[in-house]
């Protein structure tokens, strides 16, 4: 049994519809579900075998390698990384103030971070346990919502900002949030077996492009969010993991390191 980890958002359940939904052949894959941190930790500790994880969390390893064409990736607006806030409008009105952070987010939190140190804000930073945006607004000026969280606010809360737009207008580049990695030591042993996992994530991947509507409709539903909202969602995001999106993420990288939080990275691909 592969045990195959799945970020609990629905921008991953987009690409792994086809393979849950029986509209892919796919045997001997456990799926875990967890948030992007806690799928890292569970990596980390060799209870998972391949996953998605925040992107940022690859920097800081040097045992994983990453699957070729699987990325959750924005161009521009992503509509699910977001800061919400009490009344400030712009990042220059976070000075000297609090923004808060869900422990369950790794890259968003570093990209924030970055976008604050690029444009000359200061800003205290307070982790927050869980994603109670109320509860986050309660203890700060201003919060970051991931995923489904994000997702609900919208309309309900003062938006100062898209982190995906933020990283447009920085750098004119797209934005990988997450890679599906394997630890290299379940790939030196079980090469054979990690292909055929990539092989079926493709293959779901290629039946979701081909199928928006029927898996907006779907996941809308099932989280109670709007489905031409989510149709529209589903069409800000990229799963593949092309050329630009490799140049991006190596900036992405470069600025973190300059930031303190990571060192130099490699980037490491399976065969």
């Amino acid at each position: 049994m592969i045990r195959l980890g799945k970020i609990a958002f629905a921008n991953c359940d987009f690409p792994y519809y086809a393979l849950e939904h029986n509209r892919v052949k796919a045997q001997g894959i456990e799926i875990k579900e967890a948030h992007p941190v806690e799928l890292a930790r569970l990596l980390f500790d060799g209870e998972l075998d391949i996953s998605p994880i925040s992107s940022i969390m690859y920097a800081k390893r040097d045992d994983l390698l990453i699957l070729p064409g699987l990325s959750i990736t924005s161009n521009d607006f992503t509509k699910s990384v977001l800061i919400c806030s009490n009344g400030s409008s712009d990042f220059s009105e976070l000075e000297g103030k609090t923004l808060c952070i869900p422990e369950t987010t790794a890259s968003s939190a570093t990209l924030v971070k970055i976008i604050l140190w690029r444009k000359g804000v200061n800003v205290k930073i307070r982790q927050c346990q869980g994603t109670d945006i109320e509860r986050m607004l309660n203890q700060g000026d201003a919060a970051l919502l991931i995923g489904d969280s994000a997702i609900h606010a919208i309309g309900k809360y003062h938006i100062i900002a898209d982190l995906g737009n933020e990283w447009k207008k920085l750098t004119g580049k797209k934005m990988v949030y997450a890679l599906w990695v394997v630890r290299e030591d379940f790939a030196k042993q079980h090469p054979d077996r990690v292909r055929y996992v990539l092989d079926t994530l493709l293959h779901s991947k290629d039946y979701a492009y081909n199928n928006i509507s029927e898996i907006a409709n779907f996941i809308g539903k099932q989280k109670e969010i709007d489905c031409g909202f989510m149709r529209e969602y589903l069409h800000t995001l990229n799963y593949d993991f092309d050329g630009e999106s490799v140049e991006s993420l190596k900036l992405y990288f470069e600025y973190a390191k300059e930031c303190g939080i990571v060192g130099d990275v490699k980037l490491r691909f399976f065969e």
